[in-house]
């Protein structure tokens, strides 16, 4: 085999056999979580205790002490209006049942309907949803994990854990469970309980429980569960009945598949190749972020400093008598509030001819140059995210109030964004959802959860779909819409019925087909049309036809 002469071997690189190790890893989510937090003294120390080597020029880092150094919380804003970019246009979920015969069973489809649509409010989801979305954003993905427990809720519990929390195990790029994990301490010891999600030789859902004591020398042992009390919570019910098999499991019998989800932020990770969790929104970002806050500083530093500097001779100084410890009495001069910093004492002379008076000097305003410089340091750390400076409601930097069309094309970097991520929110949510009608099934039918408010639906989940449309993010204004859909009926591209519904789509359909019988009846149009005869149907739907003498209705009658 010919074989090329010039290939890449890591035993050559300069020094960077840890860019994909897990403590650089560690390191870069702990840096990204600080960030959002927005906490200025843990910027503060991060850069100056424990991150030097790579941040020796960093703001945070060389700023002096006495430097007013201010930190802008727009990487914090960035994850948090990330929910709103994903879900603030909402999203639709439709469930399709098919019957033994491949066809669409819609009486049942609209049974599941209902009930997935109050599971999804008893479940607070989409709370968890943007909870999710802020966690993802920073920390380039979340897990999230469905279990049940009767005495605090009758339905499924969803939970939300960042990536500091919780662990992907993934094989061939398929995720094949997730490990949850939790910090104690007992008896001066210190443990961790590992809650891994995974399936069973059968493929049933399971969730196996196992405990290690960490020990001084980073060695760590499994020990048993009731070594802690939190253990043995797990383990047994109040009655002392054994709640886990023989191996520390929890089996969902009759659950296909895990009941722990992972979802990446946004992929590749261009930073953390070698990984398969997804990428930050602040990759690539965080050098953007630093020089907006030293931008920002220097702003409002100049503020304070940008006064007029007022020169006082020193014998206009008015002064305090002030009592030493022994009796005795001396004048301090009484200088002006320490907040106006802009005094300068000078010589004053005793001569009576010499003119003794306050001179005042103004110094440019340099603000509006400052803030020039916040502004391009703004925008910039706002695009290295994937976002526009319109999708975070920033004033100052672009007009909000434009039309739909202009707030696309303003918004083009967050559309595209979004448009991303939501190539994996789409099928995430749907295999959740698909679960969480799963696990509902599964306590309808093996707990004594009290669900009478509920139906319950016999449900083949093979023959089952749970579909998800997502909203527009951009909301077009009532005046855009008359104004697209009235020239597309001028141009006579669209008819009454279709601009009707495109501009009061949140009518309902008897409100629109009013409305297009009135405007038919005043422009003299004939009103001899399928929307006559569908108007007559939402009316007055026609009763169902009696049987006839001999006839087979389907009763065996």
């Amino acid at each position: 085999m010919i074989r090329n002469r010039i290939n890449f071997d890591p035993r050559y690189v300069y020094g960077l056999d840890d860019l994909d190790s897990s403590e650089a890893y560690t390191r870069r989510i702990e840096e990204y979580r600080v960030w959002f937090t927005g906490d200025k003294r843990l910027l503060r120390r991060l850069y100056r205790d424990n991150i030097k080597k790579d941040s020796q020029n960093y703001f945070w880092y060389k700023a002096p002490s006495t430097a007013r150094m201010l930190h802008s919380g727009i990487p914090g804003l960035i994850s948090t209006k990330m929910a709103t970019i994903l879900f603030g246009g909402g999203y639709t979920v439709e469930t399709v049942v098919y019957d033994e015969n491949d066809k669409k069973d819609e009486t049942k489809a609209k049974q599941v309907q209902d009930l997935l649509e109050s599971l999804i409010v008893d479940l607070n989801i989409n709370e968890r949803l943007e909870n999710a979305a802020e966690n993802e954003s920073w920390g380039g993905g979340v897990f999230m994990k469905y279990s049940h427990k009767v005495s605090l809720s009758n339905y499924p519990i969803l939970e939300v854990a960042n990536v500091t929390k919780a662990e992907a195990i993934i094989e061939r790029g398929i995720l094949t469970g997730v490990i949850f994990k939790y910090w104690y301490t007992a008896n001066k010891k210190q443990y961790r309980l590992d809650e891994v999600y995974t399936t069973n030789d059968e493929g049933d859902a399971i969730i196996r429980y196992e405990l290690y004591e960490l020990q001084s020398n980073s060695e760590e042992k499994n020990v048993p569960l009731e070594t802690i009390d939190e253990g043995y919570e797990l383990k047994y019910d109040t009655d002392g009945k054994q709640i886990l098999n023989d191996n520390d499991e929890f089996v969902y019998k009759g659950i296909k598949g895990m009941l722990a989800f992972y979802k990446p932020n946004k992929t590749p990770s261009h930073e953390f190749m070698d990984t398969y969790y997804g990428a930050s929104d602040y990759e690539g970002a965080l050098d953007s972020f630093d020089a907006q806050d030293e931008a920002y500083s220097e702003l409002i530093q100049e503020l304070r400093d940008n006064k007029s500097i007022r020169y006082i001779p020193e014998n206009m100084i008015p002064t305090i008598s002030v009592e030493l410890s022994d009796g005795t009495y001396y004048d301090e001069k009484i200088l002006p509030d320490e907040f106006i910093t802009n005094y300068v004492k000078v010589a004053g002379d005793d001569d009576q001819n010499t003119k003794n008076q306050i001179t005042i000097q103004t110094i440019s305003d340099k603000t509006e140059d400052h803030l020039k410089k916040w502004r391009v340091a703004l925008t910039n750390a706002i695009n290295k995210a994937g976002l526009s400076p319109v999708a975070l409601g920033i004033t100052g930097l672009e007009a909000i109030d434009a039309s739909a069309e202009s707030q696309q094309e303003r918004n083009k970097a967050t559309l595209e964004t979004r448009a991303k991520k939501l190539k994996i929110w789409k099928p995430f949510m749907e295999d959740m959802l698909m679960k969480l009608l799963e696990l509902n099934s599964w306590m309808q039918k093996n707990t004594n959860a009290n669900q009478d408010a509920f139906a319950k639906i016999d449900l083949n989940f093979d023959n089952l779909d749970v579909n998800v449309t997502f909203g527009d993010y951009i909301i077009t204004k009532q005046e855009d819409k008359i104004t697209t859909w009235g020239g597309a009926r001028s141009s006579g591209v669209a008819s009454i019925e279709t601009v009707i519904d495109k501009i009061h789509d949140d009518w309902t359909e008897i409100q629109k087909l009013e409305e297009v019988q009135r405007i038919k009846f005043e422009q003299n149009i004939n009103m001899d049309s399928p929307t006559t005869l569908q108007m007559e149907n939402l009316l007055n739907p026609p009763a169902e036809e009696e049987p006839k003498l001999g006839e087979d209705n389907g009763t065996g009658d």
